[in-house]
């Protein structure tokens, strides 16, 4: 997984991002969210240091089957 920042310095991270949407996490759940968060946080980094926008598609497509006459 990516660095993270440590401990203190991520969940002012989030107490700023949550305060910021005005989201109030009570402080029973704050914990699971903000290990939640981190868990997030690493998957992006992991995720936008993979490929460049050059690899990026441009549209994305679904094609659907056509159905029997």
């Amino acid at each position: 997984m990516a660095d993270l920042p440590p401990p203190e310095t991520l969940a002012a991270e989030f107490d700023c991002l949550m305060a910021r949407a005005g989201i109030r996490v009570p402080g029973t759940r704050r914990a699971a969210a903000l290990a939640s968060y981190a868990d997030l946080r690493g998957q992006l980094a992991m995720l936008h240091c993979r490929y460049s926008a050059a690899n990026e598609p441009s549209n994305v497509f679904r094609l659907s089957p056509m159905e029997a006459k």
